[in-house]
């Protein structure tokens, strides 16, 4: 039988310093990288994210909402904060669940949002809100143009009291068990 005869082995490269600092500098690099482009592309605002699933998320606040037209008291419909986006119902971060006084507010962390944030969804146009009346045995939806009424926000305050404020910019944010009251009178 033939002896085998063995390769004899090369030394080994050297690894220079220069070879090491690779990795950790590209590292570097991309992170940089990484938070310059964030800076730089903000999130979506707020108010148009849409929810991937109900009551899954684990900041959940339910305030209420009072709204009375002319001294009789209206519903919220149990439409707020729902519509259609690119062909699928995108469920924003304020909406109501059912009729009623209700709001549901609903986020993956605490946030603060308030009446003024409400009323951006509940009045996209700014110029209407729809209302369910329930003075009657059956519940009719009543679409209200805005001009026409006198509006005045108040909210239940540690003074045991409804506080009035002149428009919905000046409430504080909603808190778990807050009461706002809108009352829209005809001019």
């Amino acid at each position: 039988m033939p002896k085998r005869r063995f390769k004899p082995l090369k030394p080994s490269k050297k690894v220079t310093k220069k070879q090491l600092l690779i990795p950790p500098v590209m590292i570097g690099v991309a992170t940089l990288a990484g938070i310059i482009i964030m800076q730089f592309s903000p999130p979506p605002p707020i108010l148009d994210i849409c929810l991937k699933a109900h009551d899954r998320d684990t900041f959940n606040l339910y305030p209420v909402v009072q709204i009375f037209v002319d001294g009789k008291q209206k519903l919220l419909p149990d439409t707020v904060g729902r519509e259609m986006k690119e062909e699928r119902e995108c469920l924003h971060i304020i909406h109501t669940d059912e009729i009623g006084e209700h709001l549901h507010v609903q986020y993956i962390r605490p946030i603060r949002l308030s009446m003024d944030d409400f009323m951006n969804i509940y009045s996209k146009d700014n110029k209407t809100i729809t209302v369910v009346d329930n003075n009657t045995k059956a519940l009719t939806e009543e679409i209200l143009n805005l001009d026409q009424y006198d509006i005045q926000y108040s909210y239940y305050s540690e003074n045991n009291e409804f506080t009035k404020v002149s428009n919905s910019t000046l409430m504080p944010p909603f808190t778990k068990d807050m009461v706002v009251k809108m009352e829209l009178k005809s001019k």
